[in-house]
């Protein structure tokens, strides 16, 4: 089982690790690099790619595979790029955090073969930090990868390209399930894209209670930094996520408010402890 010739658009910390799992695999027989010159150079004397190139187009002529692991946004705009220079039967998937807004313009750029060209994804395996310099062929090693085909129909798109990627992403050690565009998006604002605007929230509440560089912030038992790590994410990749998922993720800001609203009225009341206890039982739930 082998992805054969395989170029990975975007060589920062998802693509970069990418490619580094699938160099420690064996599960490719060259990888293309695009990018920047200098990612470019960096990636080779790291041993992640075999060639490098800057034309996104010219990086996919030859491929059996390209994975787009930029932005959501950029990586639309990619697509329509690359489309006229795939190969016969070459697959393409994504690494994007948002699936609805990806899959509609694989529609738009491929038609009735958007099913069998593209296969978004979305491997659940991000960190606060970005960059090359932060890659590692670990990162996706035990991580949900989830694939949303484009078909209505699972059955509908499945064609022996996607199930040579399911093994491959199995054999780099995710966990790989499946959803829709839409349910992905939905499930997402909740459980991912949510928890990042509450840490960023955080951090520009105590800047504007504290200021920067003020020594009360160091008065902390830990849980700070914690709540904190997420503010420290790269801002426009979460600009671009925000605005693919925009209905989405008001929606559950909405929700939240909802609840704050709720623990602030409820302070000094035996309603405020029941709260603590509901969410403490939920809590425990999740680690069963």
């Amino acid at each position: 089982m082998s992805l054969n010739r395989v170029t990975i658009i975007g060589l920062g910390l998802m693509g970069g690790s990418l490619a580094l799992a699938l160099r420690r695999a064996g599960l490719a027989t060259h990888i293309v690099g695009c990018g920047r010159a200098e990612r470019l150079r960096q990636a080779l004397e790291l041993g992640a790619i075999d060639s490098g190139c800057e034309n996104a187009g010219e990086s996919v002529a030859e491929s059996d595979y390209v994975f787009l692991c930029t932005p959501v946004e950029t990586s639309i705009k990619l697509l329509a790029q690359i489309a006229p220079r795939l190969r016969p039967g070459a697959l393409v998937s994504d690494v994007g955090s948002t699936k609805n807004a990806f899959a509609t313009a694989a529609r738009e750029i491929f038609g009735e073969s958007a099913g069998k060209r593209v296969m978004p994804g979305h491997p659940l395996a991000g960190r606060e930090v970005s960059g090359l310099a932060h890659a590692t062929a670990d990162l996706y090693a035990g991580c949900l990868w989830i694939l949303t085909p484009i078909a209505a129909r699972l059955q509908d798109c499945l064609v022996p390209s996607h199930y040579t990627l399911l093994s491959a992403l199995q054999a780099i050690g995710a966990r790989v399930v499946f959803s829709t565009p839409v349910e992905h998006d939905r499930t997402l604002a909740y459980t991912s894209h949510l928890p990042q605007l509450l840490s960023t929230a955080l951090a520009l509440t105590l800047e504007s209670a504290f200021g920067e560089g003020n020594p009360a912030l160091r008065v902390h038992a830990g849980g700070l930094q914690s709540m904190l790590r997420l503010a420290g994410s790269e801002p426009t990749m979460w600009e671009q996520i925000a605005t693919s998922n925009q209905q989405n993720l008001a929606a559950a800001l909405e929700s939240m408010e909802t609840q704050l609203r709720t623990l602030r009225q409820s302070l000094g009341s035996p309603e405020f402890r029941s709260k603590f206890e509901q969410a403490r039982e939920f809590s425990k739930s999740l680690k069963s």
